[in-house]
């Protein structure tokens, strides 16, 4: 008997040494067995309670053989390491199982299984931005234990990558956030939020592309022996374009399609993609035909864009332009969205 739990440090614990310490939480729906030495026969199979315990029944049939405890992971888990309790047995880490010689009538406790959940880092980013400009790719790495987390990007073009730390996590470069040069220790749920400023060399030619390799190498401290993860890479897809100041504007809708009488709303997203604030913003659009103009507004508005109004509409029912005014600037790497719905006539 034992317990599968999650060996990521909580409390006093310790994270990834395969010891139930602290307060580590058991893992409930883990299936755990018992196997013969070569895994061809099974004599018992558990599945772990709400605490992460589970029970194993061996017979008299199995006699003083080498016996193996095997652990199946949950999906998006990884394991640490395991206790032998007093099965005076051994861990294997590739086959996350535990060899012990069994004793006819013998008592085994304490043979538990250490996992933790796997690190996550996300996500692919694509933009088009003007030559001699920088565009700006947020990311985040998601710890699932202790370790240290080494970063590194290379660009396939050659074209000039720095990684930033956006200590914030609100995907703008602020005063005081610095380029990741050495590894970074984390603990089990902590965040690291990056910011890839990909830049593309002035005279670029139009539609010529990059893709820049963002790569997190992650290694779990105390486990023994030595446990290092899968390398994780995102891609960040660079086009050379044309731009306004580095204003993108990418527009969608709620629906792929509408019957007579529905209500469509398009989303406007303005993002400045330039290395430099923008001013004086105003967009523009107009209502879809064979639709009548229903309503207009802003979002919630960046740091440093003070106002939107929506400047310009059509009458209710009625057909035409629309257009918001920013006030303020909107400053580099900086997001928001307007929005306006129509119905579909009858």
């Amino acid at each position: 008997s034992g317990f599968v739990f999650a060996d990521v440090g909580t409390g006093a614990g310790t994270a990834n040494n395969g010891i139930k310490d602290g307060s580590e939480a058991g893992i409930a729906g883990v299936t755990v067995k018992v196997t013969n030495s070569g895994g061809t026969t099974t004599y018992d199979s558990a599945v772990t309670s709400a605490d992460g315990g589970y029970t194993l029944w061996i017979p008299g049939a199995a006699g003083a053989a080498t016996l193996k405890i095997v652990e199946t992971n949950l999906s998006a888990t990884l394991s640490t390491g395991a206790s032998v309790g007093n099965t005076a047995g051994s861990y294997d880490r590739t086959t996350d199982s535990i060899s012990f010689g069994n004793v006819s009538g013998g008592i085994f406790t304490n043979v538990n299984f250490g996992d933790v959940p796997v690190n996550r880092l996300i996500a692919n980013g694509q933009q088009t931005g003007s030559p001699g400009n920088a565009l700006f790719y947020p990311h985040q790495f998601n710890a699932g234990s202790g370790g240290t987390v080494s970063f590194s990007v290379v660009s396939a073009s050659g074209w000039p990558v720095v990684l930033y730390r956006d200590t914030n996590c609100n995907g703008v470069i602020d005063a005081g956030e610095n380029v990741i040069s050495a590894a970074i220790t984390v603990v089990a749920a902590e965040q690291v939020c990056l910011i890839n400023k990909v830049t593309i060399p002035a005279g670029t030619a139009l539609g010529v592309q990059d893709i820049a390799t963002l790569q997190a190498s992650f290694t779990y401290t105390n486990a023994s022996p030595a446990l290092v993860g899968a390398a994780l890479v995102v891609l960040d897809t660079s086009t050379a374009g044309v731009g306004s100041g580095g204003l993108v504007l990418t527009k969608t809708a709620d629906k792929a399609t509408a019957l007579p009488g529905d209500t469509i709303t398009y989303t406007i997203s303005y993002k400045n993609n330039g290395s430099t604030p923008i001013s004086t913003i105003i967009i523009s659009d107009t209502t879809p035909a064979y639709t009548n103009f229903f309503a207009a507004s802003c979002g919630s508005l960046p740091a440093a864009v003070t106002t939107c109004t929506v400047s310009t509409q059509p009458a209710l029912a009625g057909v035409g332009s629309i257009q918001w005014q920013l006030g303020g600037s909107l400053n580099s790497a900086s997001t928001g969205q307007v929005s306006f719905s129509v119905k579909v006539n009858n």
